[in-house]
């Protein structure tokens, strides 16, 4: 790669990371359609999964003592079952086309969560369903995170309970994530490179997080979840047209 493009890499993890940090997703939402300005839509999934298993697993374990643990083991079963589906899907269908599903489906999924959708009262299944599909986004568009984030919006955990859950099924998911992107050889030099080079911007992204979390609580919290979600699915949409 050259300078250029490590240079968009390294910008697009910082800014990924920090958000990530104040709502507890959005890293792969964000680095991956800002990475594909330089590199290619393939190889930015794989280093944004390998960045992404690094900041999910920090954060997980910093905020264990919220976290849902029977929501996470259910989403963390059904993400399993779902990433080599996702793997399959990954390495045989036009990208684009799966971008474009994915931006309406959370356009979609943002308008039920305006309204204020909600699911608890559903029963244990949807949390495995939104596992499954979170692990097929996982490994095909390094995009995991809109299934989890609109069942725990919809069961109304407060902010600390959702970022410490989402992130634990993030940590979880990525163990498997990147086996399978080795196993399968997509994990090349170049990936590599890009994500060692990037780890800096990683860690500074994450520490000029967290003094602003305190001030995104509540309501405030809920509107930068809907704008994280808004954001991805036109970029996805935007990307998959361009």
């Amino acid at each position: 790669m050259s300078g250029v493009e490590l240079a968009v890499v390294a910008g697009s993890v910082f800014v990924a990371a920090m958000v990530q940090v104040l709502s507890g997703f959005g890293f792969a939402l964000l680095c991956v359609p800002l990475m594909t300005l330089a590199v290619d839509a393939k190889e930015a999934v794989v280093i944004s999964t390998l960045l992404g298993a690094g900041v999910s697993t920090w954060q997980a374990w910093h905020g264990r003592a919220h976290t849902e643990r029977a929501v996470a083991r259910r989403m963390i079963i059904g993400a399993y079952l779902g990433m080599p589906v996702g793997l399959l899907v990954f390495l045989t269908v036009d990208d684009r086309v799966l971008r474009f599903l994915l931006g309406l489906a959370v356009l979609v999924a943002v308008v039920l969560l305006a309204v204020r959708l909600d699911l608890r009262h559903v029963g244990d299944g949807l949390d495995t369903g939104a596992g499954f599909l979170s692990g097929v986004l996982n490994t095909s568009l390094s995009t995991n995170g809109p299934p989890l984030v609109f069942t725990l919006q919809a069961r109304h955990l407060q902010p600390d309970a959702f970022r410490a859950t989402i992130t634990t099924v993030f940590a979880y998911s990525n163990v498997l994530g990147v086996s399978l992107f080795v196993a399968s050889g997509k994990v090349d030099r170049d990936g590599l490179v890009a994500a060692a080079v990037a780890l800096p911007a990683l860690f500074l992204g994450q520490v000029s997080g967290y003094p602003l979390r305190r001030h995104v609580a509540g309501e405030r919290f809920r509107v930068l979840v809907l704008l994280l979600l808004t954001a991805a699915a036109l970029s996805a949409i935007v990307s998959a047209l361009a």
